[in-house]
């Protein structure tokens, strides 16, 4: 009798702990489905026109960006991107070293813009390859170089700028969507309230020895925007730092996007120290338009110079209403007008 009484007790503690296991690990997946993968984000990339925004830097058009996939051989793919700032406001973006070094040529050279170009490759298994970036600040061409490369679960990562190099491998979660703080995300379909995915993100204007972050993403909440002179029902996608990342607050926000139900990013905001960077994308025609004037300028693998000239000229085929002059002010960001007399 105290045998069958023990058996039953064992059953009843194990059916106890899979209930547990069932609500808690396997239920959420299946409720909220599979977090964004490269996979879902580029299916039928091909039929997917080019993204383009307006750069805001609190609420001050600064700048425009644009992406796009490219199909390679043996059905690799690369993302592309151009990110363009007029006025940079490299006190509060760039690390102490990084100012240390360009601050005294800007200030020579006096304009203050910024061209970056990146480059994510994507192999057939849609699993990142490795990426590029390279940045050009004022008349210093790749005044910022970062290179990674996956080997395993390992990226290995190397940094350039003037006469100083810093080489590093960082463990990455399996799938792990890679962003770059500077480049917006164009898609994310299938978003669910309450999906969570890791997050690593890379800048150039992050500490040398600390150049790529761990966030956590989450789908929050239902919210609503204005996004060409239309009202939107979005998801608002919440980035808070990685618990045990070391950061001051795991639950201060770093960044919000605002993700429309056929998974169009409308806009994405980076909180930048006290600051807000904001990408918007651009309506339809006024981004025909910027694309044009891109493909004009930079050729057809967008591999060309931009000057400030030469952005200044295609912003100026945009409508202004929509997308607000860009800055061309003659105060430097942070640093003391130049004589030129």
């Amino acid at each position: 009798m105290g045998g069958r009484a023990f058996n039953t007790a064992v059953v009843l503690v194990w059916l106890a702990a899979m209930s547990w296991l069932v609500v808690v690990k396997v239920l959420p997946p299946l409720q909220v489905g599979e977090p964004p993968s490269y996979k879902a984000i580029l299916s039928n990339s091909t039929e997917q026109p080019p993204v383009c925004w307006v750069i805001r830097w609190n609420d001050e058009s600064v700048g425009f960006a644009a992406s796009r996939v490219v199909e390679q051989v043996d059905n690799m793919r690369e993302i592309h991107s151009r990110v363009f700032f007029s006025q940079l406001p490299l006190n509060e973006m760039a690390p102490g070293w990084l100012g240390a070094i360009v601050r005294p040529l800007l200030f020579r050279l006096g304009s203050l813009d910024m061209d970056a170009q990146s480059r994510l490759e994507i192999d057939p298994l849609d699993h990142l390859v490795g990426f590029e970036s390279k940045v050009r600040l004022a008349n210093i061409p790749d005044a910022i170089r970062m290179h990674g490369t996956m080997e395993g679960s390992q990226l290995k990562l190397s940094i350039q700028s003037g006469d100083f190099s810093y080489h590093t491998e960082k463990y990455l979660p399996p799938d792990a969507l890679v962003g770059d703080e500077l480049s917006p995300q164009a898609n994310l379909p299938g978003l669910r309230k309450g999906q969570t995915w890791t997050m690593p993100i890379y800048s150039p204007f992050r500490p040398m020895d600390s150049p790529m972050d761990i966030l956590q993403a989450t789908v929050e909440r239902d919210d609503s925007i204005l996004w060409n002179n239309e009202a939107c029902e979005v998801l608002l996608v919440v980035y808070r730092s990685e618990a045990g990342s070391g950061a001051i607050s795991g639950q201060e926000s770093r960044g919000r996007l605002w993700v429309r139900h056929d998974g169009l990013v409308l806009k994405q905001e980076v909180n930048v120290f006290n600051s807000r960077l904001q990408f918007v994308r651009l309506s339809p025609d006024d981004g025909k338009r910027l694309l044009e004037g891109l493909n004009s300028t930079l050729g057809k693998d967008w591999d060309g110079p931009l000057t400030s000239k030469h952005a200044q000229r295609i912003w100026s085929r945009l409508s202004i209403r929509e997308t607000g002059r860009l800055q061309r002010s003659t105060r430097e960001w942070g640093m003391p007008t130049r004589n030129r007399n």
